[in-house]
This record gives structure tokens, C-alpha cells and sequence, in this order.
């Protein structure tokens, strides 16, 4: 067993200057035209060879994933991922169970077993007991089916930076949907292999500089895994969007304080990666009514977030300072943002405003680097 820390980043075309695009930015934003992955390949070879890392290998694998699960989804429920991949002659069972996955910074306890064949259903006992403690493993295995698939067609460049190891892949996705469609996303993982957590966050911050500097591509924090993504487009789970009442933010006078201030914060980015993540799933994944109340509820949090608290005198200097700080500069740059401005404007023209507001906030190279900062806090001194 190994603890597998890593940063996953949505891969995503550099917008219209004006911001003022298309619905359909939000409603298809993995349209395998954004981004021409070959394109993206050269660049980033580029990019790496100009930098500080040196790249110890690099190759292309076509990956064939198959998740497992129950009926009422028994593993899901308990945070236990079941996959068998297959990479050419090579088959491999995995677990991954559930640690921690926020702002893009996934961190799964990982159980891999080599297989000599791919089988109908993997064997739960090759596993480590203690992986279903308090489960009835016999009852799991008679009930345990292929529920989803995914393929994917993977670039991985393996690079030394600071003596830490990180493997960066470049992943092309096709999802099967319940109507037997397909949908396709980009993303980059960064994967710790060897050395420290915080080397990670360094060089993924200067990687994050290039590739803008470059103009090759933007990147967004996404919280969501291929196996999540994957059982929402096959209809098997669904995101719904978060309660605000639920995440600790409070607004209005009378809560100025660091520790309110803190949870305020801290609720905010919790709504705004789960509720991006709903935004950006498309048609295939959410209604066009779920997408409003995200929005809503996006909106909602802005509102009670920026009310907290009417002292003049109150300065917060928390963890979350730098993105109080952000977030405030660009609300007020971007007044389709100003949840209290009233509009005359369509009720969708105002969606698509907000959406396109967000989507720049959200691929901000400074709100990428702020964001890995604070979810970082905790993992800097862990090492592989």
C-alpha cells in the first residue's frame, strides 16, 4: 500500500478575450477540439526541456479502464474504488480508498496487484483484509459487477526536479454515457513517485507558469475523479449541487472575527470546486435546471461571504488571507459578479455572463497557485 498524492488539472482552450462566448463553453467544455493534443504533447516537450527538470523517459500508453461495484453502489458509499486496468499485455487490480480530494489535490490510499488475465470480477480476497473491515466481503463478491468504462489515451513524461520524481500524464478520455454517447475530456495529473510533497507544489506552480507564459493551454482544479465522472455519465451517480447552510458560512453583521472569517472562506472554496465541477460536466452529466441552481447557489455563497461583517477596523490574516484578497480584487473587476447589482437583463444572458466570469476566475493562474498553497498546508512536509 502506498499513499498516491497527486494534482489533477483540467485541461481547457484559452477563452474569448471579451469573455463574452457561447453558452456552450459551459454546457461542452471537453470538446476534443479545444485542445489539439499533439500540439499540447510538443509544447509541453518544449516546455520541459527548457526547464529546471530533467525528463528521465517518456512514452504513450492506450489505457482500458473497467470500475466494479454493487447494485446500490456498497464500495462507492464506503470510499472504495475497485478498477482492473489493462496497458497492453500488462493488467493490474486497484483500490483506491478515500483520504482526502479537494482544490485539485487528490490524495488515495493505493493497493495495486498484478494479474495474469483480465477476469469478469476481480477477486476481493488478493486484497488486504482490513480494506473492508466492518463489510461482508463474501456478500460483495457475489454482488460485485462491471458497472462502468472509460478509455484512455495517455502521454506520460516521467521528469527529476529537486531530487523528487513526478510523473506527468497527459490523459485524453472518452466516457460512455447512459445513452450509449461518448464524452471526452483533457487533463493533466501530476503524481508524486519519489521525494517531497512540497517539491511537487513548486514545480507544479512553475509548470502551471509555463504553460500560460506559453499561451499553450489554461488548467482548472478538479476535485472530481475519472471513476466519479464516469458514473455520472453513465447514469449510475450524480453530483447534486452543495448546501450552503451545510459548509459553515454565515453572513452579516456581527461575524467579524478570524474564526468566522476562516469558515466562511473555507465554505466558499468547498462550493466553488463542487459546484464548478457540476457546471463543467455538460448535458451529459446535469440538467440545464441543475446548472441555474448551481449557479444560484454559487451566487448565494458570494453574497453571504462578501456581508460578513461590516468592521472597518477588522483585518483577517488567516490561511485563507491571499484568496480573501483575490476573490475580492476580482469581484470587483467583474461586475456581473456583484451578486447585490440588480439587472434587466435575461435571467440566461446573466448566466452566461457569470459562467464565463468564473470560468476566468477559476483558470487564473493565481487562483490555481493560491489554491495549491492552502490545500498544500498539511502535505508539505510528507514525502513518497
Amino acid at each position: 500500500m502506498s499513499n498516491e498524492i497527486e494534482i489533477k488539472l483540467m485541461v481547457q482552450p484559452y477563452m474569448a478575450a471579451d469573455g463574452n462566448g457561447p453558452k456552450e463553453k459551459i454546457q461542452t467544455p471537453y470538446a476534443e477540439s479545444g485542445v489539439d493534443g499533439q500540439s499540447f504533447i510538443a509544447g509541453m516537450n518544449r516546455l520541459l526541456n527548457d526547464s529546471e527538470a530533467t525528463v528521465i523517459s517518456s512514452c504513450d500508453l492506450d489505457l482500458e479502464n473497467s470500475y466494479y461495484d454493487t447494485a446500490d453502489l456498497a464500495l462507492y458509499k464506503v470510499g472504495i474504488a475497485l478498477r482492473v486496468r489493462k496497458t497492453g499485455s500488462d493488467i493490474e487490480a486497484t483500490i483506491k480508498t478515500r483520504r482526502m480530494s479537494q482544490g485539485g489535490i487528490h490524495v488515495h490510499p493505493e493497493y495495486n496487484i498484478p494479474l495474469v488475465e483480465k477476469p469478469e470480477v476481480p477477486d476481493l480476497k488478493i486484497f488486504p483484509e482490513h480494506i473492508f473491515t466492518g463489510l461482508d466481503v463474501e456478500a460483495l463478491q457475489k454482488a460485485v459487477f462491471e458497472n462502468m468504462a472509460q478509455n484512455c489515451r495517455r502521454h506520460i513524461w516521467l521528469v527529476s526536479y529537486r531530487r523528487t520524481e513526478i510523473e506527468i500524464s497527459y490523459d485524453r478520455v472518452s466516457y460512455k454515457t447512459a445513452d450509449e454517447g461518448r464524452v471526452s475530456g483533457q487533463e493533466v495529473e501530476l503524481e508524486l513517485k519519489k521525494g517531497s510533497a512540497r517539491a511537487l507544489r513548486e514545480f507544479a506552480e512553475g509548470l502551471i507558469e509555463s504553460v500560460y507564459g506559453a499561451g499553450l493551454a489554461v488548467f482548472r482544479p478538479e476535485s472530481l475523479s475519472k471513476m466519479h465522472r464516469a458514473a455520472i455519465y453513465a447514469g449510475i451517480s450524480r453530483l447534486d449541487p452543495p448546501a450552503v447552510d451545510d459548509t459553515g458560512i454565515s453572513g452579516g453583521a456581527g461575524h467579524s472575527s478570524s474564526e468566522q472569517t476562516e469558515k466562511n472562506l473555507a465554505g466558499l472554496m468547498s462550493v466553488l470546486s463542487r459546484s464548478a465541477s457540476i457546471l463543467y460536466l455538460g448535458d451529459a452529466g446535469r440538467t440545464s435546471e441543475c446548472a441555474e441552481k448551481t449557479m444560484g447557489i454559487i451566487m448565494l455563497a458570494l453574497r453571504k461571504v462578501i456581508d460578513t461583517g461590516n468592521d472597518a477596523d477588522f483585518v483577517y490574516s488567516g490561511r485563507y488571507a491571499p484568496m480573501q484578497s483575490l476573490l475580492a480584487g476580482f469581484i470587483r473587476h467583474n461586475p456581473e459578479l456583484d451578486v447585490c447589482e440588480p439587472s434587466n437583463e435575461s435571467s440566461e444572458r446573466i448566466f452566461v455572463k457569470r459562467a464565463w466570469a468564473l470560468d476566468r476566475l477559476l483558470t487564473g493562474a493565481d487562483f490555481i497557485r493560491v489554491l495549491l498553497e492552502i490545500n498544500f498546508a498539511g502535505l508539505e512536509e510528507e514525502s513518497v
